[in-house]
């Protein structure tokens, strides 16, 4: 989603009782690998250490993750969510009937019936628009990634006042502002030695380019075309500085810094680049010029060339259209928009990765299709 508005922080002395649930002296030498699935079982639960499904359906392009909270492991559905750091888990208290998991039962958390859980008793309110938005209090509880592994004593925003128009939850998984280290997961994950670094990455997993993984502490080699570039970003949200774009020989100016975002799908620029860009897509007889749609047949095996940071990358031209068309009539998900957010529908072409130590830092590494994994710690 974009940029997470507002949220009231905890305590300082909050963060102290957060520590002292963590698991202390494991090994740092583990990577959590999760799949980016829409289809789910509860036998499936500890088979998520290889990614197999599609993360895209249409009309709801973004990845999610089934995760079971608390002592009665209630399984919420939780958007993966770069543009924000906090993670927001829908409570019954919302009377959500659209809060739904993959496979149609009803997904919400009962933090009174949980007996791991602790209410703070303080305020988080989190928006992102209007209709899009989360009301609630922080609770800490635990956080299911297997039947056998659970992240103790995670904070996270109990929703009871959820927006109308984005009935998930979200794991947020940008870098937290400084002092608010103990909102995030992957900070939680690290300081209970679950990870060898504090990194999150995202990796393509099958040569469609359709199936999205999370790697908390490692990554693919896989589909790695390079070892990944390493950029600071001077604990800023999950950026990057676009330099241009190259279609067709037609190198169109982008020269801005760019949220990419898992929480959205599309690639927001200004209406000047707008234009360049759909300028430069290929004479497409079955769509008129600048209406927004492309012949698939056209594209799907052109390639364009992204410049960030001043490194160059080859990305699918497909990478602008709608996931899985494959008709004459494909919508070219490039919108004017006030912010320049790119979703997961062009990033799912790069190996992404963030750093949150040190400051923070941004990994990208060129792409390439596979259907294998090599899962190796960072």
């Amino acid at each position: 989603m974009l940029s997470q508005l507002f949220t009231v922080g905890i305590s300082a002395l909050l963060a102290t009782s957060i520590q002292a649930g963590v698991i202390q002296n494991k090994p740092r030498d583990g990577v959590i690998a999760l799949d980016m699935q829409m289809d789910y079982s509860q036998s499936d639960l500890s088979k998520r250490q290889v990614g197999e499904h599609d993360y895209f359906i249409k009309g709801l392009n973004w990845p999610k993750i089934v995760l079971p909270i608390g002592s009665n492991k209630d399984e919420v559905l939780l958007t993966v969510d770069t543009g924000s750091w906090l993670i927001q888990v829908p409570d019954v208290a919302t009377n959500c009937t659209k809060c739904l998991l993959p496979n149609g039962k009803l997904g919400l958390y009962d933090a009174n019936k949980s007996t791991t859980a602790v209410k703070t008793g303080q305020t988080l309110r989190s928006t992102f628009t209007s209709t899009s938005y989360y009301y609630g209090e922080g609770v800490i509880d635990d956080i299911w990634f297997d039947p056998n592994l659970k992240i103790r004593g995670t904070l996270f925003n109990d929703v009871h006042e959820i927006g109308s128009s984005w009935p998930y939850g979200i794991l947020g998984l940008a870098k937290p502002p400084y002092g608010d280290e103990y909102e995030n997961i992957v900070w939680r994950i690290y300081n209970a030695g679950l990870i060898n670094k504090p990194i999150v990455a995202f990796t393509q997993k099958n040569s469609s380019g359709n199936s999205l993984q999370l790697f908390l502490g490692g990554y693919s080699k896989s589909q790695l075309t390079e070892d990944y570039t390493w950029t600071s970003i001077e604990n800023k949200n999950f950026v990057a500085h676009v330099d241009f774009v190259n279609i067709n020989g037609t190198e169109v100016k982008i020269n801005q810094t760019i949220t990419f975002d898992t929480g959205n799908f599309y690639v927001g620029v200004s209406k000047e680049v707008h234009d360049a860009l759909l300028a430069s897509f290929p004479d497409d007889p079955n769509n008129r010029k600048g209406n927004g749609y492309i012949d698939y047949n056209l594209i799907k095996d052109k390639t364009i060339t992204v410049s960030i940071y001043g490194k160059n990358y080859n990305v699918p031209l497909i990478a602008f259209i709608e996931p899985d068309c494959t008709s004459q009539h494909c919508q070219i998900i490039i919108y004017t928009v006030p912010f320049w957010n790119w979703g997961t529908g062009f990033t799912r072409f790069l190996n992404l990765a963030l750093k949150y130590d040190e400051g923070s830092y941004i990994g990208i590494a060129g792409w390439k299709p596979s259907n294998t994994n090599e899962v190796v710690s960072f």
